[in-house]
């Protein structure tokens, strides 16, 4: 219950917005996910920064990064 929580912690008081899902996000999920070969759930999150104009997109997956027009931060690499 503890990870849940801290979920709950991160999620709703740590100024994270939730972004709902639309019709013109999927849409751009799945030619992101034909373009660089993403998971389904990937494209999405991807499709989702990229609606708003997200600065950051944080995550530990390489992948994202050669993602063109979403600026990525490689958390393993600056975390050392």
């Amino acid at each position: 219950m503890i990870l849940i929580s801290n979920y709950e912690q991160l999620i709703f008081h740590a100024g994270i917005n939730l972004i709902p899902i639309n019709r013109s996000i999927l849409v751009a999920a799945t030619k992101l996910r034909v373009k660089y070969k993403l998971k389904t759930p990937d494209a999405i999150h991807a499709a989702t920064a990229m609606s708003i104009g997200c600065n950051r997109f944080i995550t530990n997956d390489k992948g994202f990064r050669n993602i063109a027009g979403l600026p990525t931060l490689i958390l393993s690499e600056i975390l050392v």
